[in-house]
């Protein structure tokens, strides 16, 4: 199957109802982890409505920081019009999905200058230092993979019409 703006074929299963490229897992991924200072809180709420391991949830908060909510304000909306992404959606949505690739990326670099500064600001290396390089690392990855992906550029490229 082949949309009139994209230069590649993609399967049928790769296009939603209204014939727009439907987001890869690895999109979405990248959406949830570099919103996770604004999605953790609420795994963290269910989880303890859930009843998790009190461990587990100890870990949780542990791994967020008030530092990662800027790169957070620019990947929760794309997140969010991933969610939204119907023919019904408001003119906020449509926008934000025409400048998701853009804000993503920008949200991975600030994460990613963020990860780094923290260790200049801390003398002396400690545990924080593993998380920072593993963040830095998949930060890395995203950017590339958002920037470099043509089927990220082309899932970007349309939204439902309405």
């Amino acid at each position: 199957m082949r949309h009139s703006s994209s230069t590649r074929s993609y399967a049928a299963s790769a296009y939603d109802d209204d014939m727009c490229l439907k987001p890869t897992l690895l999109l979405w991924l990248a959406a949830l982890f570099l919103s996770k200072a604004i999605t953790l809180p609420i795994v963290i709420g269910i989880g303890h409505i859930a009843g998790v391991n009190t461990d587990a949830m100890t870990l949780l908060r542990d791994y967020w920081s008030k530092d990662q909510l800027l790169p957070a304000t620019f990947a929760f909306p794309v997140l969010y019009a991933c969610c939204r992404r119907v023919p019904a959606a408001s003119d906020a949505v449509r926008w934000i999905w025409s400048r998701g690739r853009t804000l993503l990326s920008l949200a991975a670099v600030i994460d990613i200058a963020l990860a780094f500064t923290s260790q200049f600001w801390h003398r002396e290396p400690d545990q924080t230092l593993v998380g920072s390089i593993f963040s830095a690392g998949a930060d890395l990855y995203f950017l590339v993979y958002i920037l470099a992906a043509r089927r990220v550029r082309d899932t970007f490229e349309r939204f439902p019409p309405r």
